[in-house]
């Protein structure tokens, strides 16, 4: 009988420590292992949060979530979820607690991101939120968007444009049976031999042409091609030569000039004292040009007349009597 109670005591021992192994483990999970500060945050979607969400700090397991209150405002129901964080972990004030997935498949997580302030939050306040996208829900929507567009814009648009197209083929169709041949047909059956006739005048002329090219390229033709093109080059040389020797003779030119100008320029005085005596000389020949006009005019008409006298008498070169002189009337 002591046997059997000992055996009861040891399974209800057994049991009872399994139990304690039991909460111990479902404790931890829950995050509760030790004293927490309580924190708020509020977000307008709070798709997969519920109790128990693990709240992370930059990844690392602080806390979780403790309750859900939905507020409904004038702007829309908000909901306030309050946060149960280890006791005494700092968390500046401009922190921000977005709502996270790691994976598609993976649980939300609330993860706060460490501010930059350096006031830190105290215990009861309330971090900024921010919801997490949610990718199938916009998926969704794109999805119901493109669907939409099918089947109010693009499938019209098909069937419309599938039904001018086959308007268009059957219009050509048309056209090439009922005009297009016919008139290709008439066109060869009239010009077909004028055609061909022409294309053989044309092939005629075209060996014409090649012998002509081959009479035009034989060696004595290209010789001389050859030996112009050399006397072009020659003349190339030489014309580049001249064209040097007139840039050495514009060069020298502008030399003159430059120096007749400067010349001028410090010669100007003496030229302009030349050009005052030339004034006078001239006003002085053009006062006196009367009476040297009249004595040449008498010295003419002696030599005349004794270029008569010498041809009539010669002998007057040999002996003469010397002649009273003529007065000569101014």
């Amino acid at each position: 009988m002591r046997r059997e109670n000992i055996n009861y005591f040891a399974v209800g021992v057994f049991v009872l420590g399994m139990l304690a192994v039991f909460f111990g483990v479902l404790y931890k999970i829950t995050g509760r292992t030790g004293p927490t500060d309580e924190y708020y945050v509020m977000y307008s979607n709070i798709t997969g949060v519920k109790y128990g969400t693990p709240v992370l700090y930059e990844g690392y397991q602080i806390g979780q979530v403790e309750q859900i209150e939905p507020e409904h405002t004038s702007q829309g129901t908000r909901y306030r979820l309050r946060l149960s964080v280890v006791q005494d972990w700092k968390i500046p004030s401009d922190s921000i607690a977005h709502l996270v997935t790691s994976g598609l498949i993976s649980a939300i997580t609330i993860d706060i991101r460490e501010g930059r302030s350096t006031t830190l939050l105290q215990p009861g306040g309330t971090l900024q939120g921010r919801e997490a996208i949610n990718v199938f829900a916009a998926i969704n929507d794109v999805a119901e968007e493109l669907h939409g567009l099918t089947r109010e814009s693009l499938r019209p648009m098909i069937d419309n444009l599938n039904t001018q197209i086959n308007m268009l083929a059957t219009e050509l169709h048309d056209l090439t049976t009922n005009s297009v041949r016919p008139l290709i047909d008439n066109i060869n059956q009239k010009l077909g031999e004028q055609v061909f006739t022409d294309i053989t005048e044309l092939l005629r002329k075209l060996n014409m042409s090649a012998d002509r090219m081959l009479v035009l390229m034989s060696d004595t033709n290209q010789q001389n091609l050859e030996q112009f093109l050399v006397n072009m080059e020659d003349a190339s040389g030489t014309l580049n030569e001249l064209l040097a020797r007139i840039e050495d003779t514009r060069a020298d030119m502008n030399h003159l000039v430059k120096n007749i100008d400067g010349m001028v320029v410090d010669n100007g005085e003496n030229i302009k004292n030349s050009v005052n005596d030339l004034h006078k000389t001239l006003d002085v020949i053009s006062r006196n040009i009367d009476a040297i006009t009249y004595h040449l005019e008498g010295s003419s008409r002696n030599i005349h007349e004794l270029s008569r006298e010498v041809r009539e008498n010669p002998g007057l070169l040999l002996k003469s009597t010397p002649q009273p002189e003529e007065q000569i009337q101014p």
